[in-house]
């Protein structure tokens, strides 16, 4: 009967992370955005709450020994907090330590980006580029900063763009 318990620990900590797990596992079949976070991100504290509640209830329904609850727990909290741990990780390469004046920063519009897999593929994409030192995608404005030393080829970006399934406007 733990097959119970991990059944529901995988399903809720999907639907809780459906914006990063599920999008990520379609980008590597080359399948862009699904738009899978405006449709299920309202009902996140939803699943979340339902998810405790079925974790809740396979524990004291079942009984599972305490190294296998506390791996359905583990996977089920990695799942959860994906979004914010995927963020994370693709903050840290927005940073650009190298202060100098001769740098050239443009600005591009990304349009079709809906979750944070939609933004690591972006930022994955740019980051390839020779030219470029530093990469800085707002999800929730769709815009793109990059810091490159020389001026960069505006056909490159927009085809490093559209490789992560995107299309992309520069900025004057």
């Amino acid at each position: 009967m733990t097959r119970i318990s991990w059944i529901n620990g995988l399903v809720g900590g999907l639907l809780i992370s459906s914006c990063c797990v599920i999008q990520l596992i379609l980008n590597l079949f080359g399948i862009g955005c699904a738009g899978l976070n405006t449709l299920l991100l309202p009902y996140r504290p939803l699943f979340i709450s339902l998810t405790i509640i079925s974790l809740s209830y396979s524990f004291f329904r079942y009984r599972p020994s305490k190294w296998q609850f506390t791996i359905i727990i583990s996977i089920t909290l990695l799942l959860s907090f994906s979004p914010e741990l995927l963020r994370i990780y693709n903050n840290q390469f927005s940073t650009n330590n190298t202060i100098d004046h001769d740098l050239i920063i443009t600005h591009w519009e990304i349009l079709g980006m809906h979750c944070e897999g939609c933004r690591s593929a972006v930022i994955q994409s740019l980051r390839k580029l020779n030219e470029v030192l530093s990469v800085n995608v707002d999800l929730e404005t769709g815009r793109a900063k990059l810091t490159s030393r020389n001026t960069l080829d505006t056909d490159a970006v927009i085809q490093a763009v559209q490789s992560a399934g995107f299309q992309a406007k520069k900025l004057m």
